[in-house]
């Protein structure tokens, strides 16, 4: 067995740990300033923590040591909204104010140092996507930071990045061969690399834009046992899905506003959270769906209703969501 596909085994016995241990669902309320901490059964239990000056964006978990990361953008200030090279990490239980440090994402042949997307490999190693690639005249580079280097204040990235030609690096994803794969919205393009090399692996251009379904603009990203491809598409509020590997793309369902969060496929179920793009009010959460993976029923997983009866809801600015 090579070493990806150890890599791929050792990912598929976690997600089956995971799926048996998981109790909670965390989800990076951008507006707020916050993570939100929910049961598995969909209901509000606290704030797990604060972000600070920080708005949270993508979040990932620590195999190892049960550390949250989260990739963060400007909440104030002349560059409110814009993406950040600070990462946030928390301990596993999280506390409302307290409890989180920085590091800070150094590339200096990137274009730039602001980051998206990331996630964990199951040896405890951090992959980070740098957000913006082609657009600005250069490629999105995926930075490998060693899990025993992420105790230390600014951990070394490892040399030899991977890199995508892509215009924009969206959600990661490990495929059964233990390829990472990145998605790219502006592209309509997903690309697969091997970890070991770098070497492109698989690029999904062609397949994704000769689907009947047409515009998918992929930003959440899945994949299952069986290596089929799970995508959001961003603006056009979809979720699509491989029937088989290789092809073809077929709609699954349609949400009501943007995905600008990630994918989850846990069991059966793939979850995705919408973005309220409408002027912020404090009676408009943002909810998370529930999508069968099989059928494409759609269920309301976590919603909220108008101030003061907000549900089970504290989320605006909806961004990433994990089971963690």
């Amino acid at each position: 067995m090579n070493k990806r596909r150890l890599i791929a085994a050792f990912a598929a016995l976690l997600g089956s740990a995971s799926l048996h241990a998981t109790e909670h669902i965390l989800v990076a309320s951008n507006r707020s300033n916050s993570l939100e901490e929910f049961s598995t059964s969909g209901t509000w239990l606290r704030t797990f923590a604060t972000t600070g000056p920080y708005g949270p964006l993508a979040l990932a978990q620590s195999p190892v040591t049960g550390e949250i990361f989260v990739t963060t953008t400007w909440a104030s200030g002349p560059s409110a909204g814009q993406l950040t090279n600070k990462i946030l990490r928390y301990a596993q239980n999280g506390h409302f104010n307290v409890d989180w440090d920085t590091f800070t994402i150094a590339c200096g042949s990137c274009p730039t140092a602001q980051t998206q997307s990331l996630l964990f490999d199951s040896f405890g190693n951090l992959w980070v996507a740098t957000a913006y690639g082609t657009d600005l005249g250069g490629q999105i580079y995926i930075l490998k930071y060693l899990a025993a280097n992420l105790k230390l204040p600014n951990p070394p990235a490892e040399p030899m990045p991977i890199k995508a030609k892509l215009f924009r690096g969206n959600q990661m994803a490990f495929n059964v061969s233990g390829d990472l794969c990145i998605a790219s919205f502006i592209d309509g393009d997903v690309q697969c690399f091997d970890t070991s090399t770098g070497a492109l692996t698989h690029d999904y251009y062609a397949e994704i834009h000769a689907s009947s379904v047409g515009g998918i603009e992929p930003g959440g990203l899945a994949f299952d046992g069986n290596d089929r491809m799970y995508l959001t598409s961003i603006f056009t509020g979809q979720v699509v899905k491989e029937v088989n590997p290789g092809g073809p793309i077929v709609h699954l369902a349609t949400l009501t506003s943007q995905l600008d969060g990630n994918l989850v496929l846990r069991g059966p179920n793939l979850y995705t959270s919408t973005y309220n793009v409408s002027p912020l009010t404090f009676s408009s959460p943002d909810p998370v769906y529930e999508v069968s993976s099989g059928s494409g029923t759609v269920t309301k997983f976590i919603d909220g209703t108008a101030a003061p009866g907000l549900g089970n809801d504290h989320i605006w600015g909806a961004y990433w969501m994990i089971f963690y």
